[in-house]
């Protein structure tokens, strides 16, 4: 993934396989955390066909952010990150220590960075793709 590309537009850290151009940027675990990776790896049309319809439910997925077309925007931000804070907040506060921050192949174009810095990306590792149908 070129760095510029990166910093040209914010990404979300939690898309489906649905979006354009996603990228794996971490893998699921049986404990349903997620193991991030770094550098991202395209999520490649011949990867998709091996992995199903879902690929969110085995790996983290990244795109472009769309805004205020998302389900999940709320005001001016996102609202996922703002729900997951309160509903992980004290695991992910319990699992580390305040200054570590979890390894990540797209912070600096992570909207969830951009709005909530630090704290985001101690809960990042506990947001796993959760189907509301």
């Amino acid at each position: 993934m070129a760095q510029s590309r990166v910093s040209e537009h914010p990404l979300c850290p939690s898309t489906t396989g649905d979006a354009q151009d996603p990228w794996i940027i971490g893998f699921i675990g049986a404990d349903g955390t997620v193991a991030s990776i770094s550098p991202p790896i395209s999520l490649t049309e011949e990867m998709r066909a091996s992995l199903g319809p879902r690929p969110e439910r085995m790996f983290r997925l990244a795109g472009p952010c769309i805004a205020s077309k998302c389900a999940n925007w709320e005001g001016d931000g996102c609202g996922l990150i703002g729900r997951m804070r309160q509903e992980v907040g004290h695991v992910a506060a319990a699992a580390g220590p305040e200054g570590a921050l979890p390894c990540c192949g797209i912070r600096a174009a992570c909207v969830w960075w951009r709005q909530d810095g630090p704290d985001a990306c101690r809960v990042c590792p506990y947001v796993t793709y959760n189907p509301s149908s």
